[in-house]
C-alpha cells in the first residue's frame, strides 16, 4: 500500500479542541499545507468566499461582508454542493477569455470549490467535521448534481415577482443628507431597473461605464463585454434612464468612472458580482421572494414577460445575446409554453363533470338512434 502523503494525513500536535471556526481551521489548514506563497494566498480568498456563503445562506449579510468567525458546526452534507452553485453566480471570472467564458464554470469558482474541498477533507481528517458528515459523502453529493447536469438541463423557475427587488429599494427612503449611503441607494435602483430593462448578465452591467450610458441619456447600447465576445445592443426605457440620471447626477467622479461603482470599501471602482448578488438577496428575503433569486432572476423574468407579450422568440434570443433560438426556448420560453398550453387546455377542455354529461348524453343519442327503424332497414 503507497504511503500517505503528509496532506492526507491528520496534522500532528494538533489542538482539536481550540478549533471551532471554519475560519481558524482555514488558516491552520494553510500553514499545514506545502504550497507557495501565490497560492496560498488564492486559496484565502476562496476560503474566505466560502466563510461569505455560509454566512449568506443563514441570511446574515454583515457577517458575510466581515468575515465573522463562522461556526464549524455549520457545516452541512450539502454545505460543498451549494458552494459549488454560489460560485457559479457570485464568482464570475472577469478574466476569462470570452470564447472561453460559457463553459460551465470559471477558473475562479473551480479554484475557489478546491480549497473550499481541501478544507473539507482537512477537516474530516482530523475528526473535525460535525457528527455524521464526512467528506466522502459531500463529495459525492457535488458528482450526483453535475451527473443530472448532464444529463439534461434543468429548468430553475423564478419567482414571477422577481422585480420587486426594484420596487424594494425605490420604496426606502432616500436619506436627505448627501454621502455613500444616499449614493448606494440611488446606484442600487439604477442597477436593479436596468439589470431587468436590458436582460444584461450581471457582469455585462458591471462592465459599464458612465460614458457607454452617457449618464442616462443613451436609449440604446452596444455592449462588448460580452459571454459569447459577440458585442449586442440592448435598449433602455424611459424610467431606468431616469434613475441613472439621478444617480449619476450626485456623483463627482470622471464620465469614464465605472456606471456602477462602490461608495464604501473600494470607493471609485465597479462593485463586484457578488456585492450585485448580495444586494438582490438582501431585497429577496425583505419582500419573501424565492431563495433561488439572483441577478440573474432579472434577466430571466425580463425574457419571459417578453415572450408572454408576444415578442418573436429570435428576437428575444437576440436580445440576449445568445447564439441559438433553442437556447431560449429551453431555458426561458418553456414556462410561457406551459402557460399557453395551460390557456388552451382551459379553453377547449372540459371539467370531469361536464366530461361525463357530455358522454353520458353522447350515448344516450347512439341508443335512441340504433332503437329506431330506418326506411331501408325495414325493407
Amino acid at each position: 500500500m503507497d504511503a500517505l502523503s503528509p496532506e492526507d494525513r491528520p496534522t500532528p500536535g494538533l489542538d482539536r479542541d481550540a478549533i471551532t471556526t471554519v475560519n481558524a481551521a482555514a488558516e491552520r489548514m494553510l500553514d499545514h499545507l506545502d504550497l507557495s506563497p501565490l497560492t496560498k494566498e488564492t486559496y484565502r480568498h476562496g476560503l474566505n468566499a466560502f466563510v461569505r456563503y455560509l454566512h449568506l445562506v443563514r441570511g446574515n449579510d454583515h457577517a458575510a461582508d466581515i468575515l465573522s468567525p463562522c461556526p464549524l458546526e455549520r457545516i452541512e452534507e450539502d454545505t460543498l454542493y451549494g458552494f459549488d452553485r454560489w460560485l457559479r453566480e457570485a464568482y464570475p471570472d472577469p478574466h476569462q477569455p470570452a470564447q472561453t467564458a460559457a463553459s460551465e464554470t470559471t477558473r475562479t469558482s473551480r479554484t475557489y470549490l478546491v480549497a473550499a474541498r481541501r478544507l473539507m477533507n482537512w477537516l474530516d481528517l482530523n475528526d473535525l467535521l460535525p457528527a455524521g458528515i464526512s467528506y466522502d459523502r459531500m463529495r459525492r453529493r457535488i458528482d450526483q448534481g453535475r451527473g443530472q447536469r448532464r444529463l439534461g438541463y434543468r429548468q430553475r423557475r423564478t419567482d414571477p415577482q422577481a422585480t420587486r427587488v426594484l420596487t424594494h429599494y425605490l420604496r426606502k427612503p432616500l436619506p436627505e443628507k448627501k454621502g455613500p449611503r444616499r449614493l448606494a441607494l440611488l446606484r442600487n435602483r439604477a442597477l436593479m431597473a436596468t439589470l431587468y430593462d436590458t436582460g444584461m448578465r450581471i457582469s455585462e452591467a458591471l462592465a459599464l461605464t458612465r460614458e457607454d450610458v452617457l449618464d442616462g441619456r443613451a436609449s440604446r447600447l452596444r455592449l462588448h463585454a460580452t459571454k459569447n465576445g459577440k458585442p449586442r445592443t440592448v435598449f433602455l426605457s424611459d424610467e431606468s434612464r431616469r434613475l441613472i440620471r439621478q444617480y449619476v447626477a450626485e456623483r463627482s467622479d470622471s464620465i469614464y468612472a465605472p456606471l456602477f461603482a462602490s461608495h464604501g470599501r473600494g470607493k471609485g471602482t465597479a462593485i463586484t458580482p457578488s456585492h450585485a448578488w448580495l444586494l438582490v438577496k438582501e431585497a429577496a428575503r425583505a419582500e419573501g421572494l424565492y431563495d433561488n433569486t439572483s441577478p440573474h432572476s432579472l434577466r430571466h423574468r425580463r425574457a419571459q414577460d417578453l415572450l408572454d407579450e408576444g415578442m418573436p422568440l429570435e428576437w428575444v434570443a437576440t436580445l440576449l445575446g445568445h447564439q441559438h433560438p433553442d437556447t431560449t426556448r429551453i431555458v426561458y420560453a418553456f414556462e410561457t409554453d406551459e402557460r399557453m398550453l395551460g390557456d388552451m387546455v382551459a379553453t377547449y377542455g372540459l371539467a370531469p363533470s361536464q366530461a361525463h354529461k357530455r358522454h353520458e348524453g353522447d350515448e344516450e343519442d347512439e341508443e335512441e338512434a340504433q332503437n329506431t327503424d330506418s326506411p331501408a332497414e325495414s325493407d
